[in-house]
């Protein structure tokens, strides 16, 4: 998602000017996701990608992408169709979303669009012995916590939170930037990334072990 003015953010708490392009023009979101009664169905996120496959669709939504859509719900700014998506997001279990990342130090290795991450039964796996993705990028987290606020987050490296939860700190919703998190993995370990719903909120990002809900997302032509 490219930033088409970036004014300079100044303070964290400083809510500025800046426009953004929005990730929305280019994809389709499924209309919710995969249910098991009145439940969300829950997979890993290899399974989760070949069910969405086999119902024709490609990934999972990147994070700019599903919190692209999230922030603008939340600001009241989407079509009905988009708004009804973005609600059924934030209703119950979080989803899977289109990325992996490694804490190597005080780097953070982000994997867009992981092919060939499996689960074993105890922790996810790279089938093959070498990683398939869209696309690598670092970002210097320095001595950031393993479980951090988006304010922590920005105050170490704001390009991060942009990344991750789809816009600059300054102009995050409020609900964003005061109730949720992102949860690394432990060192060196490679996990798949997921929006989170813990204690009620739906805005986390978390390395997950656990299972999921499945969303799928196409790109336009």
């Amino acid at each position: 998602m490219g930033i088409e003015s970036y004014l300079d953010i100044g303070k964290p708490d400083e809510k500025k000017e800046i426009t953004i392009k929005s990730a929305l023009s280019d994809v389709v979101f499924e209309e919710k996701a995969v249910y098991d009664g009145k439940e969300k169905r829950l997979y890993t996120y290899d399974a989760s990608l070949r069910a969405l496959r086999a119902r024709g669709y490609e990934r999972h939504p990147r994070p700019v992408e599903a919190f692209d859509l999230i922030c603008r719900g939340l600001e009241g700014t989407l079509q009905p169709d988009q708004q009804a998506i973005a609600d059924n997001m934030l209703n119950g279990y979080g989803e899977w979303l289109s990325m992996a990342i490694m804490q190597e130090e005080n780097m953070l290795h982000c994997y867009l669009d992981p092919e060939n991450l499996v689960w074993n039964g105890y922790q996810y796996v790279v089938q093959g012995g070498k990683l398939k993705h869209a696309g690598e990028e670092v970002y210097s987290i320095g001595s950031l916590l393993d479980w951090s606020t988006p304010k922590g987050v920005n105050e170490i490296n704001p390009f991060l939170v942009q990344k991750l939860w789809s816009r600059p700190y300054a102009i995050l919703p409020e609900e964003i930037r005061q109730n949720t998190w992102l949860y690394l993995p432990p060192e060196n370990v490679l996990m798949p990334v997921s929006r989170g719903n813990r204690y009620g909120c739906g805005y986390g990002i978390d390395a997950c072990f656990f299972f999921r809900a499945s969303l799928g997302i196409l790109q336009r032509k």
